[in-house]
């Protein structure tokens, strides 16, 4: 089996960084969550590498990848990006699995790739509920410099944070997470980066459910009892476009999701 070597591919002047997992004859490219890289994949190894051969990638701005572009990244600027490696890696057919921040890669991928997908894998996946905070603190330039400026005075951010949890406007659980997140000045940086920066990558749903509906892509969500970061009604606004698809609901927190969904896709598979 693969140990998860970090390869790298070249295109338009950004870098892509994955790891190739298990030997598996059919392909599954999967997308991280926020402050991972592709590395948060390799316990699927032990269970899917007989099944497939995964493509675990580094987001932009996390692990190996390398974004050099100075404006934010556009849908058609992905597809191009995602165009080349497949062809590069001479992938024809594939799945994707998108966890948290993943999955709104993996949605947006299905957009322009869907005649070629199998099957799609979420676990609590971001951008099918799109979070209030990050409308207002990437809509408009005025949101993103008053982001920049909170996420620059933490003690005004945690004051905040824990004023909304006693006025009933945030769950503690929720502020927890933040506080883990932002902790250090680097994770401030890569969470300003990731928000904005990927504030265009929008999966369309009506688009996403029609094209998975006509398709028949099967598609499982995954979600987590004790997340309060991609609660499970988080998915009903694409599950309620879809004629047909699998949901488990795990006794999880969020980031124990790709740990236990894995004998599940074995089983499963």
């Amino acid at each position: 089996m693969s140990r998860g070597r970090v390869q790298k591919f070249s295109f338009g002047g950004n870098v892509l960084a994955y790891r190739k997992l298990g030997t598996g004859s059919a392909v599954l490219i999967a997308f991280h969550g926020f402050g991972q890289s592709g590395g948060a994949f390799m316990p699927l190894e032990r269970s899917l590498a007989n099944q497939f051969t995964i493509f675990a990638v580094d987001l932009f701005f996390h692990g190996h990848s390398e974004y050099n572009a100075n404006q934010p990244l556009a849908k058609p600027d992905w597809y191009r990006l995602m165009d080349a490696f497949l062809r590069t890696q001479g992938i024809t057919r594939f799945s994707l699995m998108g966890f948290s921040l993943g999955g709104r890669f993996a949605l947006t991928t299905v957009e322009a790739f869907a005649e070629r997908i199998d099957q799609l894998f979420l676990m609590a996946p971001d951008g099918i509920t799109q979070n209030n905070w990050y409308r207002l603190a990437t809509a408009s330039t005025l949101g993103r410099k008053l982001f920049c400026f909170v996420l620059q005075h933490l003690p005004l951010l945690l004051h905040i944070g824990h004023t909304l949890v006693k006025l009933g406007l945030l769950k503690q659980r929720l502020m927890r997470f933040a506080e883990r997140s932002l902790g250090t000045p680097n994770q401030r940086i890569l969470a300003y980066r990731s928000w904005t920066q990927f504030r265009q990558i929008q999966p369309n749903l009506v688009t996403i459910a029609d094209l998975i509906n006509h398709i028949s892509i099967r598609v499982h969500f995954f979600t987590g009892v004790f997340d309060p970061i991609v609660p499970g009604p988080y998915v009903l606004p694409l599950t309620r476009k879809l004629r047909q698809y699998e949901w488990t609901n795990l006794e999880a927190r969020h980031n124990q999701l790709i740990d236990l969904a894995g004998p599940i896709l074995r089983n499963a598979g």
